[in-house]
């Protein structure tokens, strides 16, 4: 008995060493534990949904792309990302400026994005893998994936996420480490600054006339 008697006391000591998880810091830890698991159930999701509009075997392509467009439209804060690109310009722009812009961004991106991985058969999505979820700042928060694609490639896209009362949206998208928000606002930043907010319209007028002659072609 005397024997046991060193290691209960060293088992008394540690238990005393190690502090009791405040209420309030207990709360906090169930409320993160809860936030992630919704974060990475969201994160799921998103991917099984683009899965299955790529994967559609009853679509034809062209009614893929129309899907496809709806769903990165509603998933992604276009709006947001269209005033980010522009900035300091977007307090200069009138209203009417404003709104052609935007239409004509929201066009652009979506056309990119939706045509890069609907039309070439060597990019289509074949699977997409979550690799993790992180917090960012705030509402905010990352989900990282691993998209492979037909031809064997395989992508690391992150995505940078917002939460808004229980709604999520993309604001950027990071594929191989390349910011989509920080690529446009250098290149149509640029001409803001140069050319204002008229040259930004005439830019994006020429890319989406471009974009739309190269579908019309391709059909």
């Amino acid at each position: 008995m005397k024997a046991i008697k060193p290691i209960a006391m060293a088992l008394a000591l540690l238990s005393t060493a190690i502090p009791a998880l405040h209420p309030a810091r207990a709360e906090e830890s169930a409320a993160t534990g809860q936030a992630q698991q919704v974060h990475e159930a969201f994160a799921k999701d998103f991917a099984q949904k683009v899965l299955a509009i790529v994967q559609d075997p009853k679509k034809d392509m062209s009614d893929r792309k129309d899907v496809l467009r709806q769903a990165f439209s509603k998933s992604v804060d276009i709006d947001w990302i269209a005033r980010f690109v522009l900035g300091k310009a977007w307090n200069e722009a009138t209203d009417e400026q404003r709104q052609q812009y935007t239409s004509l961004y929201r066009t652009y991106l979506t056309e990119s994005y939706v045509s890069n991985f609907a039309e070439d058969p060597d990019k289509r999505i074949r699977d997409i893998r979550i690799a993790g979820v992180g917090d960012a700042e705030g509402s905010d928060f990352t989900v990282r994936t691993q998209m492979m694609l037909a031809n064997q490639d395989n992508l690391n896209v992150k995505y940078l996420v917002r939460e808004n009362a229980g709604k999520y949206k993309v604001l950027d998208i990071i594929i191989e480490n390349v910011s989509l928000i920080t690529t446009h606002r250098a290149e149509f930043g640029s001409i803001a600054a140069s050319q204002g907010v008229r040259g930004v319209i005439a830019k994006l007028e020429a890319l989406v006339s471009r974009a739309h002659s190269m579908a019309m072609s391709m059909k």
